[in-house]
């Protein structure tokens, strides 16, 4: 069984103030730390609901990932936005536990929403470690040194529109969503990529050369620039799979009426009005942050041992 030891845990100086989204977000009910599963309190949107996980060190909230949330919500009218509540640390909890409660957190928000909203549509998001927990909630967790966990159920396949990736430390260089310019593994490669399949066409993971937790480089400024770099073609992304998402529930509806005419040998004309459901677009705002003056380090002692900085500036060796 691998053991882990802590060797140093650090703060760099410098470390960049992150703002949390001011408007439009709605948080769990309850607490990750609780032993009860939080439940969304979102109200079903008439567009589409985010659920978004921060990474490491970022403050309680949307984090950096919050910027392109913000400009999905403008660009989709009556669009809700909710924070998964977990530790997102490195150490006390554990990187490892810290991970695995957030996948347990954004597992339940999703389907206690869908449980409401039984048509919803949804798209997951995440930063880092944010990234890694909505990676796992849909491919289940198969890295080496986490406790397993099974993948998602096709059962949502219907409402999960979009999975936003961004510096995933379990990211694979020859995955079919890959984005960026990483053709490398991360530090923590998922060993079952094939669990992923039923939302392959449905995930796009942006990860650049040189960053050290999604490509294993040794670049430490990459890891905080995407949001420099990839804001807007992630926000047409998600608002282009929203669109086709709608356009291929309305065919299945007209197809499924047109049978339903078909069979009855006859003509008719239903009206009514569906029930609405009112929601307030949502603007969400968050600073990049300057990963410059983090002065984060990658280490390693053994084939394993890495260090964890998955944050702006904070960093913890482990030997493993």
């Amino acid at each position: 069984m691998w053991s882990t030891t802590t060797l140093l845990t650090a703060a760099a100086a410098g470390l960049a103030t992150l703002a949390t989204a001011q408007t439009t977000v709605t948080s769990a009910a309850s607490s990750s730390s609780s032993s009860s599963s939080p439940s969304s309190t979102a109200s079903c949107a008439a567009g589409v609901h985010l659920i978004v996980a921060r990474g490491s060190a970022e403050d309680p909230g949307l984090g950096r990932t919050g910027v392109v949330a913000g400009n999905v919500t403008e660009a989709i009218s009556g669009s809700t936005v909710e924070a998964v509540e977990y530790p997102a640390t490195i150490d006390d909890p554990t990187y490892f536990d810290s991970e695995a409660e957030g996948n347990a957190a954004m597992g339940a928000l999703l389907k206690s929403y869908v449980d409401k909203c039984a048509d919803g549509k949804v798209v997951l998001m995440g930063y880092s470690q944010g990234a890694q927990v909505a990676s796992d909630l849909v491919c289940g967790t198969s890295e080496a040194l986490f406790d397993g966990s099974d993948d998602l159920s096709a059962d949502y396949s219907s409402n999960i529109v979009a999975v936003v990736l961004f510096g995933n430390p379990a990211h694979l260089g020859n995955a079919s969503w890959n984005a960026g310019t990483s053709t490398e593994d991360g530090i923590f490669p998922r060993t079952e990529p094939s669990l992923c399949d039923p939302y392959a066409d449905k995930m796009r993971s942006w990860c650049d050369t040189g960053d050290i937790y999604c490509d294993s480089g040794n670049d430490t400024s990459v890891h905080g620039t995407y949001f420099d770099k990839y804001t807007d073609e992630a926000t047409e992304w998600v608002v282009s799979m929203y669109e086709a998402a709608l356009s291929s529930s309305s065919s299945s509806s007209s197809a499924a009426t047109g049978t339903a005419a078909s069979d009855t040998g006859g003509s008719g004309t239903a009206t009514g009005t569906a029930g609405e459901s009112t929601t307030t677009d949502g603007s969400s705002e968050a600073e990049d942050g300057d990963d410059d003056s983090a002065g984060v380090a990658l280490m390693a002692s053994s084939v394993w041992g890495l260090a964890l900085a998955l944050g702006a500036g904070a960093g913890v060796l482990l030997v493993l």
